[in-house]
């Protein structure tokens, strides 16, 4: 169970690379498990207040310790820079069996305030970046979410979607909206 809990947390490191058409449940179930290797033994059997290198012994001052914080924010929430200093970035979740999941990243250009549940999404874009957006994936979707059946509504007003690794995503960059309001992106069956 160790390595499936290494590979669907290390692959969340991965993910611009490889973008797996999962709906996160791998990584999701490595970071909320309870048994003997995993940050909750730590919290619980522990004590600890913060998470350290490995489950029951060795040091804080390592990066691994932060790794959960990378699995939440580039895994289930999907928050992934594509160039330096978030002038452009993605949004993808895979909430696998989350109703509801937010983030917020602090970035050099602003904070992008990410919310998603399954079917809708929005996030508030820093005026002076681009994001690529894309509706969630999660265990309710059934794997179905094409461009072909979903129809994409971005701020109401219906867009070309895309198919990107699973996801359905707005095909083109998008920027913050009027007084930096959320960009809400919907899908919907088509009909």
């Amino acid at each position: 169970m160790t390595l499936q809990y290494q590979m669907a947390l290390s692959g969340s490191y991965y993910a611009p690379l490889f973008d797996p058409p999962d709906d996160g449940t791998a990584l999701l179930t490595a970071l909320t498990k309870c048994d003997r290797d995993s940050w909750c033994s730590g919290l619980r059997d522990d004590n600890l207040t913060m998470t350290r290198e490995s489950w029951h012994d060795g040091t804080y001052s390592h990066a691994w310790g932060a790794s959960p914080l990378a699995g939440v924010a580039w895994g289930v929430m999907g928050v992934q820079q594509t160039e330096a200093a978030f002038a452009a970035f993605t949004v993808r979740p895979k909430l696998a069996t989350l109703a509801h999941a937010s983030l917020l990243v602090p970035t050099i250009r602003g904070v992008i305030n990410v919310t998603a549940s399954p079917g809708k999404l929005e996030v508030a874009v820093p005026c002076n970046s681009r994001a690529t957006l894309c509706l969630p994936r999660s265990m309710r979707d059934g794997g179905v979410l094409t461009p072909a059946s979903t129809r994409l509504l971005l701020d109401g007003a219906e867009v070309e979607a895309v198919a990107r690794g699973g996801h359905v995503c707005v095909g083109h960059e998008l920027g913050c909206a009027a007084g930096g309001a959320p960009r809400q992106l919907v899908g919907q069956p088509r009909s």
